[in-house]
C-alpha cells in the first residue's frame, strides 16, 4: 500500500511538471506564422525556440544548428532531412530550409519528432545550460557591420539647451566615446567592424546617412540623439529609444546577397519572392525592437532620469536603412539641470559605456559574440 501512495504521489508530480508537447497545437495557440514552401508548411526557428523556452540556447555555424533543450541535444544542417535528437537519427521528409538569414523548419516533421516529447509547465523553471563558445558557433568567421550616427552636425544644431549646449556637439562626443569603447572592448573580434555617419562637426543629410548604410552595407545602424520638448521645457527627463513602425518597401530595400544561394530564380511575381520579403521586413523590425529593448534595459540600470519606454516611430534613418535600425534620446537637453549634466565629461562617458554594453548585449544574442563573452 505504501508502494502504492509512493506512485500515486509520483504521477501527480510528473504530470504537474509536465504537459504534453503538441507543436501544431502550440503554433496555433500562440498564432505564429507559418508558410508554405513546395507544398510544406514551415515554421521559422524563431519561433520554435520561443515555444521551447530555448532562446538562449542554441548555436548556428554555417549550415550547422544546434539546440540545448534541458538534457537533450538536437543538431540538423540546412538543406538536409537528417536530424539528430539526443544521439538518435530521425529522417525528415522535407529539408530544413534557410531564406534570407531566416532558418525554417518543416512543421509536419518536427511535430512528429516532438510528438513524445514533454515540455515544463509555464510554472516551473528549467535548468538552462550554459554553452561554452565552441557549443554556441558564434559567427567569427562573418564579417558584422555596425553604423553609429551622430545626430545633426555642422549647420544644422539639433536642440539648444538654456545654457548654450548644442545637441550636435553632445551626440558627436557620445558616438565617439561609444566607439572607443567598443573598439577596446571587441579587439579581440575582428569580424566586427565600426563606422560612423560623421566624426567631425559636418552636415550630413538623412538622404547621405541612409546611403551611407547601404554602401557599406551595414548589419546595425545605431543613432544617438539629443531630445528636447517645446512643452515642457524645464522640467521634462528621462530617456527613450525609437525603432521602426515599418521598413520601405522592396524596391528601396537590397534584397540580401544570400538569395542568390538559392537553387531557383525567385521572381517578383513568385509566391517565394513574397514570404522572402515578409521574413525580410518582419525579421528587421523584430531585430530594431530587440536591440531597443537592450538599450533602455542598461539605460536603465546605470541612468537615474525616468525611463520613457521604447517606442515606434517613421523616422526617416529608421524606416529608409535595409537593416535592423535604432534612435535613441538620451536625456532632454532643454532641461537645464540635465543640460549641466550632459556638460559633464564623465556622464558622457557613463552613457557611452551604457550604449556601447547594451550593442554588446545584442551582439551577443545575435552570436556575433560568444555567449561567454565578458567585458
Amino acid at each position: 500500500m505504501k508502494k502504492i501512495k509512493c506512485f500515486i504521489v509520483a504521477l501527480f508530480l510528473i504530470s504537474y511538471a509536465c504537459f504534453s508537447f503538441n507543436l501544431k497545437e502550440e503554433v496555433r495557440n500562440k498564432r505564429l506564422p507559418t508558410y508554405v514552401i513546395e507544398n510544406n508548411s514551415y515554421l521559422s526557428l524563431k519561433s520554435l525556440l520561443k515555444i521551447l523556452n530555448v532562446e538562449d540556447s542554441w548555436g548556428k555555424m554555417e549550415d550547422r544548428i544546434l539546440i540545448i533543450y534541458g538534457n537533450d541535444e538536437i543538431k540538423f544542417r540546412v538543406n538536409d532531412k537528417q536530424l539528430i535528437f539526443s544521439g538518435v537519427s530521425k529522417t525528415l521528409n522535407a529539408p530544413v530550409k534557410e531564406i534570407e538569414g531566416e532558418i525554417l523548419i518543416p512543421l509536419d516533421d518536427f511535430s512528429r519528432i516532438f510528438s513524445d516529447v514533454t515540455i515544463p509547465s509555464s510554472g516551473i523553471k528549467t535548468e538552462k545550460k550554459e554553452l561554452s563558445a565552441t557549443d554556441m558557433f558564434y559567427k567569427k568567421d562573418k564579417e558584422f557591420i555596425i553604423l553609429i550616427d551622430p545626430g545633426h552636425g555642422g549647420t544644422d544644431s539639433g536642440a539648444i539647451g538654456n545654457y548654450g549646449l548644442k545637441e550636435k556637439d553632445v551626440n558627436l562626443d557620445v558616438s565617439l566615446r561609444m566607439a572607443d569603447y567598443l573598439k577596446k572592448e571587441l579587439k579581440k573580434y575582428p569580424h566586427v567592424r565600426l563606422y560612423m555617419t560623421r566624426n567631425t562637426d559636418v552636415f550630413i543629410t538623412l538622404e547621405e546617412r541612409v546611403k551611407m548604410s547601404k554602401d557599406i552595407k551595414a548589419d546595425v545602424f545605431f543613432s544617438i540623439h539629443t531630445n528636447s520638448s517645446k512643452d515642457r521645457r524645464f522640467d521634462v527627463s528621462g530617456f527613450e529609444t525609437y525603432y521602426p513602425r515599418e521598413k520601405s518597401d522592396s524596391g528601396s530595400l537590397p534584397m540580401p546577397s544570400n538569395i542568390e544561394g538559392l537553387e531557383e530564380d525567385v521572381s517578383p511575381d513568385s509566391p517565394l519572392f513574397g514570404i522572402l520579403e515578409a521574413l525580410n521586413q518582419t525579421d528587421m523590425l523584430d531585430e530594431s525592437r530587440i536591440l531597443a529593448d537592450f538599450v533602455q534595459e542598461r539605460m536603465a540600470e546605470r541612468l537615474l532620469t525616468p525611463d520613457r519606454g521604447t517606442k515606434r516611430r517613421n523616422f526617416y534613418v529608421l524606416k529608409f536603412t535595409p537593416m535592423p535600425s535604432v534612435l535613441t534620446e538620451i536625456g532632454f537637453i532643454c532641461n537645464p539641470n540635465i543640460e549641466l549634466n550632459l556638460r559633464d565629461i564623465e556622464v558622457r562617458e557613463a552613457i557611452a559605456t551604457t550604449l556601447g554594453n547594451a550593442l554588446i548585449d545584442y551582439l551577443k544574442y545575435k552570436n556575433i559574440l560568444p555567449k561567454t563573452f565578458v567585458k
